[in-house]
């Protein structure tokens, strides 16, 4: 069974295409991650998962329904840039969402003390939301999305803004919480936090799905390997490009691309031979980026044209004010309509 299913959906913003035909699946208990860079349109995509938006054309059904509303409490949303009351504290904001999502009494004390407990909040659970660090705030957003213990949960941007060491902490915070065996659909433009969390991934570019691919089937050696030493002698130079046309030198690298076991295997055995220190050998590429650049460049091949979508107009991300405010206007419109005939 498909906990998400998108067919065909598109989403426009003042005429300007947001989303121009996205359709994808996400299984029941997997984890799926929409890959694309800032304005591709995955904070978008999520709003329409979750609700907050209309899809112009298209079909959305989470949990088996259309209707979005009836399975309120069920799904679970972490927001990219999270926007909390800051006069609560932890424990207080968390009660208070908590009744929202139809939690009271003992299981809502229950519920509260185990996410507290889950994501490290302990020591911060009395302290005011305003005074927290991003990384503490990202982790209240988490702990708040899964109170409710949701079969479906949507993460934006999960460590966007975050310092190196606070994204670490947030990944394994992500590792935990896909044990739990909910459905995962998360908005990344990092390319090791979706290799390290999905089952699966999907490049959002164009306004579509450019092209999706199981992360296990990614675990390939890469195309492309680079090979640093200490110093390469001329000689030594000449007798590695004498190999392959496939091997291109400088003092202190050596690169095979395209790179084949056998190519690799004999370009060592060379070096071992010269006396030669090797430094490292990493790919040049890793394969999920390659992954991710030929889909861009095979959409941007598909559309005849190297050039970029069109960008969204300013203030995108608050999605769901802008809809909010078009209906008003269109309802005054129509108002105004009738009262003229």
């Amino acid at each position: 069974m498909d906990s998400i299913e998108l067919n065909d959906v598109h989403k426009s913003y003042d005429g300007v295409p947001a989303l121009r035909g996205v359709s994808l699946r996400v299984p029941q208990g997997a984890v799926y991650g929409v890959l694309g860079p800032y304005g591709a349109g995955k904070t978008t995509l999520i709003h329409l998962i979750a609700g907050f938006l209309r899809p112009d054309r298209g079909s959305i059904r989470v949990l088996g329904s259309e209707q979005i509303q009836q399975v309120d409490g069920r799904v679970g949303y972490v927001p990219e840039r999270a926007r909390y009351h800051t006069r609560y504290t932890v424990r207080e904001y968390l009660f208070y969402l908590g009744r929202f999502s139809g939690l009271s009494g003992a299981r809502l004390r229950r519920r509260v003390a185990a996410e507290i407990d889950a994501f490290g909040l302990t020591g911060v659970a009395d302290h005011l939301l305003g005074a927290l660090p991003r990384g503490m705030v990202q982790r209240v957003g988490l702990a708040q999305a899964l109170l409710s213990e949701p079969e479906v949960v949507l993460i934006d941007e999960p460590t966007a803004g975050l310092d190196p060491e606070g994204q670490r902490d947030i990944v394994d915070l992500l590792v935990a919480v896909r044990r739990r065996g909910c459905t995962i659909l998360m908005a990344t433009h990092f390319l090791d936090e979706a290799d390290l969390l999905c089952d699966r991934i999907g490049i959002l570019h164009g306004g579509r799905i450019a092209a999706e691919a199981e992360t296990h089937s990614l675990h390939r050696p890469s195309s492309s390997v680079v090979i640093t030493v200490t110093d390469l002698p001329p000689a030594t130079e000449t007798a590695l490009i004498a190999l392959s046309p496939a091997v291109q030198c400088n003092r202190r690298e050596i690169t095979l691309a395209p790179n084949t076991p056998e190519l690799q295997a004999q370009v060592l055995r060379l070096l071992l031979d010269h006396g030669i220190a090797i430094v490292t050998l990493a790919p040049r590429r890793h394969p999920i980026e390659e992954f991710y650049l030929e889909a861009v460049r095979g959409e941007t091949g598909r559309n005849g044209s190297s050039e970029a979508p069109p960008p969204g107009p300013s203030g995108m991300g608050d999605t769901l004010l802008r809809e909010l405010l078009q209906q008003e206007d269109q309802r005054t419109h129509e108002d105004q309509e009738r009262k003229s005939l």
